[in-house]
């Protein structure tokens, strides 16, 4: 039926959410360690920008696909 959405899963917030931290603390030690560096060894700023992105993407995914391994195991 049209009308009718997909149902979502109760687990999913939490891992999300649980990625999501993984991923700043994540990012805040990578930015630490850069910043902490010499000066002449330092990332530029868009690479830090797409670093601390990939970082928080690569989190958030992999919480998801550990959300739905869970899923499945609960299932049998």
């Amino acid at each position: 039926m049209p009308g009718q959405g997909k149902q979502v899963s109760k687990l999913r917030r939490p891992f999300v959410v649980a990625g999501a931290v993984v991923g700043a603390s994540f990012s805040a030690w990578y930015l630490y360690r850069n910043f902490r560096s010499s000066a002449a060894a330092t990332d530029p700023i868009w690479t830090r920008f797409v670093n601390v992105a990939l970082i928080m993407f690569v989190s958030i995914y992999l919480a998801n696909l550990l959300r739905r391994g869970v899923e499945s195991l609960k299932k049998r």
